[in-house]
């Protein structure tokens, strides 16, 4: 199994943990993809996952970048609009979650 795999399979079960509920992973759409996206209640989250073993080019949450974070939001207005979803009927957050020395930091509301 890749590393990215295996961190989106760790992400997932703590959001499990956390009381979510995964609605997608690997959300696919031209020009980019979306991790996972996880609900509870009337909170729907678009989740980046990233994982890093060694820290030598920075850590996982600083690869999120302004381009990376746009991408994602485009990607979230197009679920939305795919499963004819209302955004005024959910708190829409867009969360980091990243994966280093064998710690998870779940960054919510890392960008809007």
């Amino acid at each position: 199994m890749l590393f990215g795999q295996k961190c989106e399979q760790i992400a997932a079960k703590y959001l499990e943990q956390k009381g979510y509920r995964v609605v997608v992973r690997n959300f696919r759409y031209k020009g980019g993809e979306i991790d996972i996206i996880a609900k509870k209640g009337v909170r729907l989250s678009f989740i980046e996952v990233k994982g890093r073993k060694v820290l030598s080019f920075g850590s996982a949450k600083e690869a999120v970048n302004y381009k990376k974070q746009e991408r994602i939001k485009e990607g979230a207005k197009l679920f939305m609009m795919q499963n004819n979803l209302d955004e005024n009927l959910y708190n829409i957050s867009f969360d980091v979650i990243s994966i280093e020395n064998n710690s998870i930091e779940w960054i919510e509301n890392a960008f809007t």
